[in-house]
């Protein structure tokens, strides 16, 4: 026999939808903060790419001007 008759599960729904919901809040949280590193360690590397493909297409890297120290 069930305690409480039809209105048994009553107590013990609330408490489990609630840690349901909030268990459901953490994993969708993890789910965005991986796709976020995943999209931005992609796009880190786009301008190194970018630049190993230039040359093939005829435009070269900028020279870097070596610093020059002024003496005052």
């Amino acid at each position: 026999m069930n305690r409480g008759g039809a209105r048994g599960d009553g107590p013990r729904l609330l408490p489990w939808v609630v840690g349901t919901a909030a268990a459901m809040s953490v994993i969708a949280a993890y789910v965005a903060l991986a796709a976020t590193v995943f999209v931005g360690r992609a796009l880190v590397g786009v301008p190194g790419r970018m630049w190993k493909r230039l040359p093939s297409l005829g435009v070269h890297e900028p020279r870097k001007e070596p610093a020059t120290s002024r003496a005052a």
